[in-house]
């Protein structure tokens, strides 16, 4: 049996879900925003109603192709150069947190104080929510 102690399959999704978040989590500071977001104006966070919890964070390798370049191989095709960069992702198991992921929430690694925005939120369709973010920059101390 796959997962001896538990009665079904998602019962043993959540369990490994628990797995992950023991041996890869990180805590995390999660800021959700005061107000409705409106468009090209910054979201403000609402610290009141900020929870700590345990997330993964990983930055996945991606390639980006930059624009059209004017050179042109032997065969007439043009060539675009092909940046290596990384995507910064957070993954959640469901139910940690009290409130649904919405774009312009604000996470912080604690480890690091690094800062990044929400830009959207998914179900990794078993037993995780991934959530794809930008990085803004380091936090500044409170004092």
């Amino acid at each position: 049996m796959l997962f001896p102690n538990t009665n079904s399959w998602r019962a043993g999704m959540q369990d490994a879900s628990a797995a992950i978040d023991e041996t890869m989590g990180e805590l995390v500071s999660v800021t959700p925003y005061v107000g409705t977001p409106v468009p090209n104006f910054p979201v403000v966070p609402d610290p009141s109603r900020a929870v700590t919890v345990t997330a993964v964070f990983t930055n996945k390798a991606k390639s980006v192709i930059m624009g059209e370049n004017n050179g042109r191989i032997a065969s007439g095709h043009s060539i675009s150069p092909i940046v290596s960069t990384s995507e910064p992702v957070f993954s959640f198991g469901y139910g940690v947190l009290p409130f649904p992921l919405m774009q312009g929430y604000r996470i912080m690694r604690l480890c690091n104080r690094a800062l990044y925005e929400v830009r959207d939120a998914k179900p990794d369709g078993v037993s995780r929510i991934e959530v794809n973010v930008l990085q803004l920059g380091l936090a500044k101390e409170e004092f």
